[in-house]
């Protein structure tokens, strides 16, 4: 299966919409990451059941801060969108090989116990809750890039990339909630927890824009 080249627009969407999906986070300068490059392409023709993707670091700088790379190469695995897997380094063939095996044996019910109790905080919101808060007036940021937006947003959702929303914090009301939706979840729980340290209140509405339209409830376009 050949590489694909990832971006923020397209990242979600592909650890979301696959059943395992590998993530080589690189640059050209990286003298490492071209001693990996070679490895990593193998390994993809080799096992064309899984998605393998590169993220450019200096070219999609914004998905590289959401994902918190701080060394680069960083191979990430997920698995039914869940990040199971992450580290930094150029891993030999013998060890990517490991890693794929290790994330093909998962049991992957037990995963998700797992991240259903990690999740079980307050600042999650289900889509029920989300529709209670959104119908009582509150406050709904969209942080996906614009296309997206315009292809349909919940009713009288506050657009805010979120690639400018480092810079735009104080166009958030003061003193009230904020509900920050993207398409699945993943992006806007990056960003609540940015906003939180910001001193922002900020929830994440879990299962996002296309939680909302699988519902049929309506969508501004």
């Amino acid at each position: 299966m050949p590489l694909l080249e990832l971006t923020t627009a397209s990242f979600e969407e592909t650890v979301t919409g696959h059943d395992i999906v590998l993530v080589d986070f690189w640059a050209e300068w990286c003298g490492p990451c071209r001693q990996f490059a070679p490895v990593y392409e193998k390994a993809a023709v080799e096992h064309d059941d899984i998605v393998f993707g590169k993220v450019d670091t200096e070219a999609e700088k914004e998905l590289a801060a959401m994902a918190q790379i701080t060394s680069i190469p960083t191979l990430m695995a997920f698995r039914e969108g869940i990040l199971v897997f992450s580290q930094p380094g150029a891993l030999p063939p013998a060890q990517l090989q490991g890693v794929i095996e290790a994330v093909r044996g998962l049991d992957m019910a037990d995963v998700h116990r797992q991240v259903a109790q990690q999740n079980d905080h307050p600042d999650e919101l289900d889509l029920d809750t989300f529709a209670a808060e959104h119908a009582a007036g509150g406050f709904v940021l969209d942080v996906r890039e614009a296309d997206e937006y315009a292809g349909g947003r919940v009713p009288g959702a506050v657009h805010i990339p979120m690639g400018e929303l480092p810079t735009r914090v104080a166009e958030l009301p003061a003193g009230q909630r904020v509900l920050v939706i993207c398409q699945s979840g993943g992006r806007s729980r990056a960003m609540v927890d940015f906003l939180q340290g910001e001193g922002v209140d900020a929830v994440n509405v879990s299962d996002g824009t296309a939680g909302w339209a699988s519902r049929g409830w309506p969508l501004d376009r």
